[in-house]
């Protein structure tokens, strides 16, 4: 644990950090006691580029209703502002931006620890983590200076808790959404900042959340300026191995991992051979597949050569699995002959397993890498530093049945979509595909803007499958342009690469900085070649 010199308890509610009630309610203050343990404040010094910062770090939690539940869940969350103090004055044009994971049904601790916090977690890179004892230090590429933080933990996550009653309504794709509407309400209106610049910034289920969440907000009285989601998942229908896009998503991933573990490409810049596989992907892969059955033998063996060749695999191993090569299986055979396997988050990273020859993993090596050293040092930082000492327990995710399909028990997967949609009137479909809530967003609110974050080693949630859900967004021509793609050398958890998170942190503050017209001086997506279609 780094040294907390610095850091002094203030005891309460610091600055502007006032304790106020939950729009939820109107609760008494021994009633909100009993439910919510008190807020803890600490304040803290660090120096960022060489001048000197200070911040108060509050843990706390709030209080939200469902429909049918009355505190249903009390929402943990930890922040950090700019001290009005240290400054003589708040400022009332300062953005707070609200940072969540995914799951879903995760703990905030992977983004807490690692990404954009006044603190970070100091592991080694896409290799294995030692055991405990591990460092915190000083984050030079947090966030603070341009905006206040406020990480949240999922209802029944990290230390939110929530009541059985309440799970069938919070545990679903639209009461999740409405849960986190709610708590953002009343953190407004607790930190009196309803007259701020908004953000939210979501990773993996984070973005599934995220994209809907920024439409649900707006029926619901706010606003948002700007919309960060990272490692992306927007739309599940390609995330079933029977749609040919599925295979299309994921191809450009596997040839930029054989490419970092020398099985592709020698001697080629990563640009040009990620550009190489997007065309063959889009292409002669696309029509192969479309073609089922009816592709002939001969092009189906050409098609596997090219597939082999951006992607190290054997090209018989390709021929044999249909031109369709899943990506658990994608993980065992690339470094088959080395008796290791890549990961899932970051195919950077390689492991062992135990059974070689199984298509399926015995366990996922960077999540066993990593989820130690992040899970033992969030403890340790919230607990001893920041003063957390209400519930004992810290779940790094909510106790979901993962394989239930029972309401409280398992996720619900079910979504409405918004109205005025091109499906039927108040559709719901049996798994979400939030691009209508995206979109609908933009539009009703032209001034949003949008930057979508994406690790190129990232097997988890495939940048391609990103770039094609965008292309299916809908939007008016107009504005195509409040959406910006960037891009980072690294896997899921895109800031665990400190190039990376460096990287990360400087193309958001030129996020924060720009407006929805000067997004394209951010946007890294290459130009596509226009499809060739004759008639």
């Amino acid at each position: 644990m780094a040294d907390n010199t610095n850091a002094t308890n203030t005891g309460d509610k610091a600055g502007t950090a006032e304790t106020a009630a939950s729009t939820a309610a109107a609760r008494p203050a021994n009633e909100q006691a009993r439910i919510a343990p008190a807020a803890h404040a600490t304040r803290h010094t660090m120096t960022i580029d060489g001048k000197e910062i200070s911040y108060i770090a509050n843990v706390g939690t709030i209080p939200i209703d469902t429909p049918k539940v009355r505190d249903a869940s009390v929402v943990f969350y930890a922040s950090f502002a700019l001290d009005p103090t240290a400054t003589g004055k708040t400022d009332p044009s300062r953005p707070v931006t609200f940072i969540f994971n995914g799951g879903p049904g995760s703990a905030s601790t992977f983004l807490l620890m690692g990404s954009l916090a006044p603190k970070r977690i100091s592991v080694p890179d896409a290799v294995p983590v030692p055991a405990a004892p591990y460092t915190l230090v000083d984050n030079a590429y947090t966030l603070l200076p341009v905006s206040d933080l406020v990480f949240v933990d999922a209802p029944g996550a990290g230390f939110s808790s929530i009541l059985d009653a309440a799970k069938p309504e919070l545990w679903s794709v639209d009461g999740d959404v409405a849960g986190f509407s709610a708590f953002i309400r009343a953190y407004l209106s607790q930190e009196r900042r309803w007259n701020s610049p908004k953000y939210v910034l979501g990773e993996s289920y984070g973005t599934t959340r995220g994209a809907a969440l920024a439409y649900r907000l707006q029926q619901d009285g706010v606003a948002l300026n700007g919309l960060t989601l990272i490692s992306n998942i927007l739309d599940y229908a390609y995330t079933i191995d029977t749609s040919d896009q599925f295979y299309i998503g994921y191809f450009p991933t596997f040839a930029s991992v054989a490419k970092y573990h020398g099985r592709a490409a020698s001697g080629a810049q990563i640009a040009d051979h990620l550009q190489a596989a997007r065309a063959f992907a889009n292409g002669p892969l696309r029509l192969a597949l479309a073609a089922g059955a009816s592709l002939d033998d001969g092009t189906k063996r050409r098609v596997a050569e090219r597939y082999a060749e951006l992607t190290g695999l054997d090209a018989q191993y390709v021929y044999d699995s249909d031109l369709r090569v899943v990506d658990t299986r994608f993980r065992k055979a690339l470094l088959r002959d080395e008796d290791r396997i890549v990961g899932r988050y970051d195919g950077r990273v390689a492991g062992y397993d135990l059974d070689r020859l199984n298509d399926t993993e015995t366990f996922v090596v960077d999540d066993a890498y990593l989820d130690p050293a992040y899970s033992s040092l969030c403890n340790a930082y919230l607990r001893d530093e920041l003063g957390w000492s209400g519930r004992d327990e810290r779940r790094g995710f909510a106790a979901l049945e993962w394989n239930s399909t029972e309401p409280g028990k398992g996720w619900v997967w079910w979504h409405k979509q918004p109205d005025n949609t091109k499906s039927s009137w108040d559709a719901s479909i049996p798994f979400p595909n939030v691009l209508p809530d995206l979109a609908a967003a933009i539009t009703h609110q032209p001034t949003l803007k949008v930057l979508l974050g994406n690790g190129i080693y990232d097997l988890c949630t495939p940048f391609f499958q990103t770039e094609y859900d965008i292309d299916h967004l809908g939007l008016p021509k107009p504005l195509r342009g409040n959406v910006a793609f960037t891009y980072y050398p690294a896997g899921h958890m895109l800031y665990s690469s400190e190039p990376s998170l460096a990287k990360f942190a400087a193309d958001l503050k030129r996020f924060y900085a720009a407006d929805a017209s000067g997004l394209a001086a951010i946007d890294e997506r290459p130009a596509e070649p226009a499809p060739d279609i004759h008639l």
